[in-house]
C-alpha cells in the first residue's frame, strides 16, 4: 500500500491570505496607493503606482495623481493620458522610483530631459542635471584648452599651473529669459580680473556657486548684479584680447540659449 504524498504545510496570513511556505507568492493586499496605474504618455504605456507618482508632493507629477491637477483619462482602456515625450518618461519614472538621477553611459539627450524635468517640476533633478550640465561644460572647455596648447606645441601631458594654465578661459551663457540673462563660468579670480564691478557679489558663495575647495565659479548671473548686457560683455572680453574658440545654441521657442568659450593665451605661452 502506498503511502500518502506529502502536502506542503501552509499558513494565514492577518489579512486571511492562506498561502504555501514552499515557493508560492503570498499576494499583497492591495491598496489606493499601491494598486496599479496605468498611463499613456505621448503613446507610451507605463505602469506604475500612485505611491510613485505622488513621491514629491511639491511636483507637477504629483498634483495630477492627488487630484489637485486635471488629468485625461481614456475611459475605454482605464490609461490616464499625458501628451510629453513617452521615451523621455523612463527616465522621469526611474527618477521617482530610485530618488536620483539613472541614464545610460553614452545618453546624450541631457536638454530633452531637463524640459521634462522642468514640465514635471521635479526640483531635485532639474538640480541633478544641472550639475551634469556644469560638468560637462567645464570638461569640454578644459578639452578645447587642450587642443589649443597642442597647437601651440606644448605638451598637454605637462600642464603649468601658474597664473591659472596656459589658457585662461571663460563660458559665457546668454538666454533670452526676463529680457536678457547672462551667465558666466570661469576661475573666480579670472571673473574678478575682468569684471571688478562683480567682485564683492562674488565673496559670497550663496551668490556664485563657488565654494573653498573649487577654484571655479559656475553660472554666475552677472546681469543680477551689474547692468551690463551681453554686447558689453563680449566687447569686453574681445578688447582684452580673448578670443571666441567654441559656441553653441539650442533650447525650444521662447527658452533659447547660446554660449560662448572664450579663451587668451597666458603669459607662460610664447
Amino acid at each position: 500500500m502506498s503511502s500518502p504524498v506529502a502536502r506542503p504545510s501552509s499558513s494565514t496570513t492577518p489579512n486571511g491570505h492562506t498561502f504555501s511556505k514552499i515557493g508560492v507568492p503570498c499576494p499583497a493586499t492591495p491598496t489606493r496607493y499601491t494598486a496599479p496605474v496605468h498611463i499613456d504618455v505621448g503613446g507610451v504605456i507605463y505602469t506604475s503606482s500612485l505611491e510613485t507618482l505622488t513621491r514629491f508632493p511639491d511636483s507637477k507629477l504629483a498634483k495630477m495623481f492627488n487630484g489637485n491637477i486635471p488629468i485625461v483619462l481614456d475611459t475605454l482602456k482605464q490609461h490616464y493620458f499625458i501628451d510629453r515625450d513617452g521615451h523621455m518618461f523612463r527616465f522621469i519614472l526611474n527618477y521617482l522610483r530610485n530618488q536620483r538621477l539613472i541614464v545610460p553611459e553614452k545618453f546624450d539627450e541631457y536638454e530633452q530631459l531637463y524640459e521634462e524635468a522642468r514640465y514635471y517640476e521635479l526640483a531635485g533633478l532639474l538640480r541633478e542635471l544641472e550639475a551634469v550640465k556644469k560638468t560637462k561644460e567645464m570638461n569640454e572647455i578644459a578639452k578645447v584648452a587642450r587642443e589649443i596648447k597642442t597647437e601651440k606645441g606644448v605638451s598637454p601631458a605637462v600642464p603649468s599651473t601658474e597664473n591659472g594654465g596656459f589658457i585662461d578661459c571663460i563660458a559665457v551663457s546668454i538666454s533670452p529669459d526676463l529680457g536678457e540673462r547672462i551667465s558666466l563660468s570661469a576661475e573666480k579670480p579670472l571673473i574678478e580680473e575682468m569684471f571688478p564691478e562683480l567682485t564683492s557679489a562674488l565673496m559670497d558663495t550663496r551668490n556664485s556657486g563657488w565654494h573653498m575647495d573649487s577654484p571655479y565659479v559656475i553660472r554666475f548671473p552677472l546681469n543680477g548684479f551689474c547692468k551690463l548686457n551681453s554686447v558689453q560683455v563680449i566687447q569686453r572680453l574681445l578688447n582684452n584680447n580673448f578670443r571666441i574658440i567654441a559656441s553653441s545654441g539650442g533650447g525650444v521657442e521662447g527658452q533659447q540659449f547660446t554660449e560662448y568659450v572664450f579663451a587668451k593665451n597666458c603669459k607662460s605661452v610664447r
